[in-house]
C-alpha cells in the first residue's frame, strides 16, 4: 500500500476514467454537514453519538453498560439503538436529516462526471437529488443488467432513506456486517457485479471511513486481481497503524490530498483532461496491417488444424499460406457500394472468417472494422462507428446481439448516408436473424428481399480446390477432395499425417466441475468476459486452463468499444483455436465415463444464470438470452460430435427442473430428439424418440402462443412459425417410418405443413437443405399424397394443392 500525492497516480486515473475502469465508492463523508429537511446529514460519528443518547433516554443504563456501549462500533450501537428506540422516533430523526439533502456545487460537478454507476454506503438522498444518478438499485433487490445501460445508477449498499420512510415492511436499511451479509446473500445478481469490481476494476473511495464503513464493504470480498488499484482519498496522512488497516482491506494507493474539495476538484480536471486526448479503440482497432505466412508446416498447421485466428492483437492479420479466396467473395464486394447491409450464411465450418479477411485484404477505399465472435460491441461503440462514417463493418453475428441487428436494419438510410456498410456472417441456422429480416419485411421497414443474402457451401468447389491443393501439397498439409465437407478434409489430413504439432501436447485441465464448465464456457461463447466469469463462479478455473494452454486459450484486456455500465468487464478469456478446444472436449466425452462431469458443467453454468437472473417465466422470455447459446442443441452437437446424442439428451434432462418453464428450451430438446431418431436403427426406438419430440414440440408451441396473448410481442410469431414446422416435420418422419398407413397422422401432419409452410419466416428453400428434414421426409410426404390423396382425409385435398404450389413458386 502506497501513500501517494494525487500528482503521483494521475496518469493512472486518468487513463482508467477514459476507459470507464474507475468506479466511486462514496461514503459518509460525502455528504456529512449537508443542509437536511429540517438539519444536517450528520457524520458517522455524529449519527453514533445520536444513537447512543437515545438509548440511554429508552433504556435505564448502569456505568458499565454505558461504558460498554460507548466502546462499541458503529454496527455495534446501531444494532442496540434499533432493539430499544421506538421505530417512530427513529424514521423522524432519519426524515429529518437524510431527506432534501443539498450539496456543494464542487461534489455536484464530481458527480456529473460519466461514472459507469456509483456506489454507496449512504442511506440519504444527496446523491440521486443532486445528479442524473437518479435511478435507485437496493443491495437486497434483484436487478435487471440492462438498467445499467438505460439509466444513470446509484447503487445504495446500506439501504435507501425513500424505500425505509415509504415503506412499513422496509427492509433495505444496513447498518451493520450481519444485515450487510444477510442482504446481498438475497441478491446474486448484484452480490456477482459487487465481487467482479472489487477485484477486477479500478475502485475510487470518497467520503469514506477507516471503520465500520470499509469493514462492511470487505466482508464479502477478501480476494484481489493484481493490476487493479484500489484509490483511498483522504486530506489527511493516515497513520501507521491506519496504513496496516488500509493494507488489509485491500488499499493499493492512500491519496493525501490538501483539502477534501481538493479531492473532488482533481478527480474532475483529471477527468476533463480524459475526455481530451488520445485515439479511442474504435479508432485503434481497424485491420491496417498483413503478414502472409510462407510455407513452413510448423507455421500454417495450427491455422488449419485448430482453427487459429489470424486476427492477432496488435491487430495485424497473418494469412496462411494456404489462403485462397473463395468463388462468392467477389459477389459480396459487388454489394458493398449499393446495399448498406448484407448477410452471409455458412455452416460452423464454412470458412466464414477466412472470407471476412478476404474482404478485408480486398477492401481499400474505406477503413474496414472487423469483429470476430470473441469481440462484442457495445450500443454506444456501434453508434460511434456509424456517425463516424465511410467505413465497412465486417461482424460475426456472435459480435452482435438481435437488438443491434435489428438497430441496423432500421438504420439503413442513415447507414447509406453515411457511406457505412455492414456484413453480418451468420450461422445458416440461426433463424432469429432470419426471422427477423422477414419481420422487418412485413413490417415494411424494408422491402421483400431487400438485403442480398450470400450463402457458403461448406464443400470447396472444383476450381476452389484446384487453387488450394497445391498450397496445402507445398505445406505438406495434406490434399482436400471437393467431394468431402471441409470439417472432414480437415480431419482426414491431421490424422494421415504422421507428425505431432506442437499443439497436440496442450491439454486443458478436466480435473473437476467447475474446470469443465469453464470449457464449456468458451466452447459455447467463444469469449468470457471477467464480470460472466465471476457470475458463473469460474475465475480460478480459467486463469488455470489460460496457463495450461496459453497461446489457445489467452487473457486479453477489452477494448473500449466492448464495455458498457452494464458489462465493465476490464478483461476477457479468449479461445484462439476454436476446432482444437471442440477436439479436445470431444475425445474427453468418448470415455463415457466422463460424461457425469461434462453434464454437471453445463447444469453448474445454467444453474449460476438461474441464481443471478431468475428462473424462465412460462409467460415471458426475458430471460432466455442468458442461456441460450448454453441449450441450442447445434452448439452441443458442435462440440461433441462423437457422442453428441447420447450426451446431449443426457444435458436436456439434467436441465428440465431448472428450465422446462421455457418454451425455447424444449423446442431444442425437440431437435435433439429427432436426430436421435435418425440414428437408432430399431423402429420402435426411433418411433419413440419422435414421439418424445412431438410432445415438447407442441407444449412449446402452446407456451409461445400464450406468451403472444399475454405480450402481444410481434417477435413471438417467428418462434410459433419455427416450432409450428418442428411439429410437421416430426410427423412427416414418423408418416414415412409407419409407411403413410394412418390416415390420421398424414393428415395432421399436412396440415401442419400448410401452416408452416404459409408462414413468412418458413420457406421451402430452407427446409430442403434442413438438416433435420433428413431423408427429405418433407417432400416425401408430398410426393406420397400427391400419388394417392386417398391416405389423407377427403377435406385436406384443398391443403395438398396449396402445398405444392407453394413448394412449385
Amino acid at each position: 500500500m502506497n501513500v501517494v500525492h494525487f500528482s503521483s497516480v494521475r496518469t493512472d486515473i486518468i487513463n482508467s476514467l477514459k476507459r470507464r475502469m474507475l468506479i466511486p465508492i462514496i461514503g459518509s463523508g460525502f455528504t456529512r454537514g449537508c443542509a437536511s429537511l429540517r438539519g444536517m446529514v450528520p457524520s458517522g460519528e455524529d449519527y453514533r453519538a445520536y444513537m447512543i443518547s437515545s438509548i440511554e433516554k429508552h433504556q435505564c443504563m448502569t456505568t458499565e453498560d454505558k461504558e460498554y456501549l460507548n466502546s462499541e462500533p458503529f454496527s455495534g450501537v446501531s444494532s442496540a439503538y434499533r432493539e430499544i428506540v421506538p421505530r417512530q422516533t427513529r424514521l423522524n430523526y432519519l426524515r429529518d436529516n437524510f431527506t432534501h439533502v443539498t450539496l456543494e456545487e464542487y461534489k455536484t460537478k464530481f458527480l456529473s462526471l460519466d461514472w459507469p454507476y456509483i456506489y454507496t454506503l449512504n442511506i440519504d438522498d444527496g446523491i440521486e437529488r443532486n445528479s442524473a444518478f437518479n435511478t435507485v438499485v437496493y443491495s437486497n433487490r434483484s436487478v435487471q443488467s440492462g438498467i445499467f445501460d438505460e439509466n444513470k445508477c446509484v447503487i445504495k449498499l446500506h439501504g435507501d432513506i425513500g424505500e425505509i420512510l415509504t415503506y412499513d415492511d422496509a427492509v433495505s436499511e444496513v447498518f451493520d456486517q450481519k444485515q450487510y451479509v444477510v442482504s446481498l446473500q438475497t441478491n446474486a445478481s448484484l452480490l456477482s457485479r459487487l465481487t467482479h469490481d472489487y477485484q477486477y476494476q479500478n475502485l475510487l473511495y470518497v467520503g469514506c471511513s477507516l471503520s465500520d464503513e470499509i469493514d462492511i464493504l470487505f466482508a464479502s470480498n477478501t480476494t484481489y486481481s493484481v493490476g487493479t488499484a484500489r484509490y483511498f482519498c483522504t486530506a489527511s496522512s493516515p497513520s501507521y497503524f491506519e496504513q496496516m488497516k488500509l493494507k488489509k482491506y485491500g488499499i493499493t494507493h492512500c491519496i493525501v490530498f490538501d483539502s477534501y474539495e481538493d479531492i473532488y476538484e482533481c478527480v474532475c480536471d483529471a477527468a476533463n483532461e480524459a475526455g481530451q486526448i488520445g485515439l479511442s479503440d474504435i479508432e485503434r482497432y481497424k485491420s491496417f496491417s498483413f503478414k502472409r505466412i510462407d510455407s513452413e508446416f510448423d507455421y500454417n498447421k495450427a491455422y488449419l488444424f485448430y482453427g487459429k485466428s489470424m486476427i492477432n492483437r496488435d491487430r495485424t492479420i497473418s494469412v496462411p499460406y494456404f489462403f485462397i479466396s473463395r468463388d462468392v467473395t467477389a459477389s459480396i464486394l459487388a454489394n458493398i457500394n449499393s446495399h448498406a447491409m448484407q448477410f452471409v450464411w455458412g455452416s460452423g465450418c464454412s470458412g466464414k472468417t477466412y472470407i471476412a479477411i478476404d474482404i478485408v485484404l480486398r477492401t481499400r477505399d474505406r477503413d474496414v472494422f472487423v469483429f470476430e465472435s470473441k469481440d462484442s460491441l457495445s450500443d454506444t461503440a456501434l453508434e460511434m462507428l456509424i456517425d463516424r462514417g465511410n467505413c465497412l463493418l465486417v461482424a460475426d453475428n456472435g459480435s452482435l446481439t438481435i437488438n443491434q441487428i435489428e438497430y441496423l436494419i432500421k438504420a439503413d438510410a442513415r447507414l447509406l448516408s453515411k457511406h457505412v456498410h455492414v456484413i453480418v456472417m451468420s450461422n445458416k441456422n440461426n433463424r432469429d436473424i432470419s426471422g427477423l429480416i422477414r419481420l422487418m419485411e412485413m413490417k415494411n421497414v424494408v422491402s421483400p428481399n431487400y438485403f442480398p443474402e450470400t450463402q457458403i457451401n461448406n464443400r470447396f468447389s472444383n476450381a476452389e480446390i484446384e487453387h488450394l491443393n497445391p498450397l496445402l501439397v507445398e505445406a505438406t498439409l495434406g490434399v482436400f477432395s471437393p467431394d468431402k465437407t471441409i470439417i472432414d478434409n480437415i480431419i482426414e489430413a491431421s490424422a494421415k499425417l504422421l507428425e505431432k504439432n506442437r499443439f497436440s501436447n496442450i491439454v486443458p485441465h478436466y480435473s473437476n466441475v467447475r474446470m469443465l464448465a469453464s470449457l464449456v464456457a468458451l466452447a459455447i461463447e467463444q469469449k468470457v468476459y471477467s464480470s460472466r466469469m465471476i457470475d458463473y463462479d469460474i475465475a480460478n478455473e480459467l486463469y488455470s486452463q489460460q496457463h495450461a494452454t496459453e497461446p489457445l486459450i489467452e487473457q486479453e484486456n477489452t477494448w473500449e468499444f466492448e464495455t458498457s455500465a452494464s458489462n465493465n468487464s476490464a478483461f476477457k478469456y479468449v479461445i484462439n483455436a476454436e476446432y482444437w478446444l471442440n477436439n479436445q472436449l470431444d475425445t474427453f466425452a468418448k470415455r463415457h465415463q466422463n460424461h457425469d462431469v461434462i453434464i454437471s458443467a453445463f447444469r453448474h453454468i445454467i444453474s449460476r444464470i438461474v441464481l443471478i437472473h431468475g428462473k424462465p417465466n412460462l409467460m415471458y422470455g426475458e430471460k432466455y438470452s442468458q442461456y441460450k447459446p448454453y441449450i441450442l442443441f447445434d452448439n452441443i452437437n458442435k462440440i461433441f460430435r462423437s457422442q453428441g446424442l447420447p450426451l446431449a439428451r443426457s444435458i436436456y434432462d439434467n436441465l428440465n427442473d431448472l428450465l422446462s418453464n421455457d418454451p425455447n428450451y424444449m423446442h431444442q430438446r425437440a431437435k435433439c430428439y429427432i436426430k436421435s431418431a435418425k440414428q437408432e436403427k430399431l423402429q420402435d426406438e426411433k418411433i419413440r424418440f419422435l414421439e418424445k419430440a412431438y410432445r415438447d414440440a407442441s407444449v412449446a408451441c402452446s407456451s409461445f402462443k400464450q406468451r403472444f396473448e399475454e405480450s402481444k410481442n410481434d417477435k413471438i410469431p417467428i418462434s410459433i412459425a419455427h416450432v409450428e414446422y418442428t411439429m410437421a416435420l416430426i410427423l412427416c418422419h414418423l408418416c414415412k417410418l409407419e409407411g403413410y398407413a394412418k390416415s390420421k397422422t398424414n393428415t395432421m401432419a399436412l396440415t401442419l405443413l400448410h401452416g408452416a409452410l404459409k408462414s413468412p419466416y418458413n420457406s421451402y428453400d430452407f427446409i430442403k437443405n434442413d438438416s433435420y428434414n433428413y431423408g427429405n421426409a418433407v417432400f416425401n410426404l408430398i410426393a406420397t399424397l400427391i400419388s394417392d390423396k386417398t391416405l389423407i382425409a377427403e377435406q385436406a385435398w384443398p391443403l395438398l394443392e396449396e402445398v405444392v404450389k407453394i413448394i412449385m413458386m
